[in-house]
């Protein structure tokens, strides 16, 4: 299709043509950490008592990162 003189270019909505390796791998090693945090938290119990309002925090870091992972597209190259 021609507008102008000018060759119309389709456009491509909702398509990702870069690799999402880099960020799943990212997501992975975040996800990873947390978990070392969080359970060293509970391994850190000085008698004080486990901060449960930061244990939760870890748990939602962690589910918000795979729940990212999840829907991230799979590379097909």
């Amino acid at each position: 299709m021609h507008i102008m003189g000018k060759q119309a270019h389709p456009e491509h909505v909702g398509i990702n043509f870069n690799s999402t390796k880099p960020l799943r791998e990212k997501l992975l090693r975040e996800i990873t950490h947390l978990e070392r945090q969080l359970e060293q938290l509970r391994l850190d119990d000085d008698g004080k008592g486990i901060d449960f309002s930061m244990l939760q925090t870890y748990k939602e870091l962690i589910q918000c990162r795979r729940g990212m992972l999840k829907e991230l597209p799979q590379d097909q190259f």
